[in-house]
């Protein structure tokens, strides 16, 4: 069977990957619109229930993802920085570079194809596939190119929120609030690699409005 994957990033990649361990004979290409190495955000969460799925899948990538990943134990809610509850238990964080390179890798071992700075700008370049997989993410301009088509239907959150990465090491998964005179800005923040953590702030659009943040200028913010 021939393959094309749109979109090298996880889900793409590891289509791939469990595609070709169930036959190494089809020939499969995946594409990236980016350079090798570009990825844009930080750390990304899993627990063991991912491991479980990943290990009898192939568990030469998972070995990789799971030594790559930082374990962080309990979870605590707080307010103000002062009021704190735990709750126990664990779950893992990888940042999402380390994570792409594992999986192309991979892939490229079991001989897909894998190539970058490649946009899939008209699908009739692929009409000798057997199957076209769309995997470029959210803002996938194959899916809305063929919306119609795939009746996709897209809902937009109303909170702004940002995600970050910081030298400040969460050694718990945390869980923040923090109330100001314009309503509350809370944030959630774990370890992500050695030295880093992820940290991503959020608030509802009339607080973020009323602060004065959709004003501000990159120098600013």
């Amino acid at each position: 069977m021939k393959i094309v994957c749109i979109g090298a990033g996880p889900a793409g990649l590891y289509l791939a990957i469990s595609a070709k361990l169930r036959d190494a004979g089809h020939d499969i290409t995946v594409i990236e619109r980016d350079p090798p190495g570009a990825t844009y955000g930080w750390g990304v969460v899993y627990w063991d229930n991912l491991l479980d799925t990943l290990y009898p899948n192939d568990r030469e990538s998972a070995e990789q993802i799971r030594a790559a990943s930082t374990l962080w134990q309990e979870q605590v809610v707080s307010l103000h920085g002062t009021e704190n509850a735990y709750i126990p238990g664990y779950g893992y964080s990888v940042n999402r570079a380390p994570l792409l390179e594992i999986l192309a890798q991979r892939a490229t071992d079991l001989n897909v194809d894998v190539r970058y700075e490649h946009a899939a700008e008209d699908l009739s370049e692929f009409a000798d596939a057997d199957l076209i997989v769309v995997a470029d993410g959210a803002n996938s301009r194959t899916r809305q190119r063929y919306a119609e088509e795939f009746g996709t239907q897209v809902g937009h959150g109303r909170n702004p929120y940002i995600w970050l990465g910081t030298d400040r090491v969460f050694d718990m998964f945390t869980f923040d609030f923090e109330e100001t005179p314009e309503g509350w800005i809370w944030f959630h923040a774990y370890p992500s690699s050695a030295g880093i953590s992820t940290f991503i702030v959020e608030c509802q659009d009339t607080t973020w409005r009323g602060l004065g943040f959709d004003r501000l200028g990159d120098d600013e913010s």
